[in-house]
């Protein structure tokens, strides 16, 4: 039995928001991330100054419904505690460690052991983010990345079946197209070093 979107993402909470089984944090989410996206883009309203004024306001806000429930006899407002656990902080750390590792692993294996398999691939990935980087800002991918993963999950879902048959096909394009460029191109820069080895020696 196939393993669902919803199993495999394996949080809970955040594979019903995704998957918009929560429907309310879903648009919830969506709604805030556009609603700051368009203040930052649209407005020019800056972030620090947006993150000072929020908690300012809020403050105020909070002081002045304790003030009123003193005065009104009314119960005081109920606020969660709120702290960072060291869990979450380890976790956190050690995805980011794993992360680094993974980025030193790929640059040692190119370098050390002169892969130019993944020389390539890791020169496409980057060319890739650079000319989208040319297009778009950083919070214009941070924006569009929040609704691709509130979209591409959901899709999937609906309609995974014709989805992977087309990533099947685009696959195998790409590995023919591949094949070919290593044996033209990728082959020829591997062994040349190995024939000025050979001069040398």
């Amino acid at each position: 039995m196939e393993e669902s979107v919803h199993q495999s993402i394996r949080f809970g909470s955040v594979a019903d928001l995704i998957m918009w089984k929560n429907r309310r944090g879903g648009f919830l989410l969506l709604g805030s991330t556009t609603l700051l996206w368009f203040l930052f883009e649209k407005c020019g309203y800056s972030f620090f100054p947006f993150v000072v004024n929020t908690q300012l306001l809020s403050v105020v806000i909070l002081f002045l419904w304790a003030k009123s429930a003193i005065l009104f006899n009314r119960p005081m407002p109920q606020l969660p505690n709120l702290e960072i656990t060291e869990e979450f902080v380890f976790m956190v750390a050690d995805a980011i460690r794993v992360w680094i590792n993974t980025v030193l692993a790929v640059a040692r294996e190119i370098y050390v052991g002169r892969n130019a398999k993944q020389l390539f691939r890791v020169s496409v990935v980057l060319w890739t983010v650079s000319f989208v980087g040319n297009f778009l800002n950083f919070l214009t991918i941070l924006y569009l990345g929040v609704v691709l993963s509130l979209l591409i999950p959901f899709l999937y879902e609906r309609y995974q079946d014709l989805i992977d048959e087309k990533l099947s096909l685009t696959h195998r394009v790409i590995q023919t197209q591949y094949r070919k460029i290593d044996e033209r191109l990728l082959q020829k820069i591997i062994a040349k070093p190995t024939n000025k080895i050979k001069k040398m020696q």
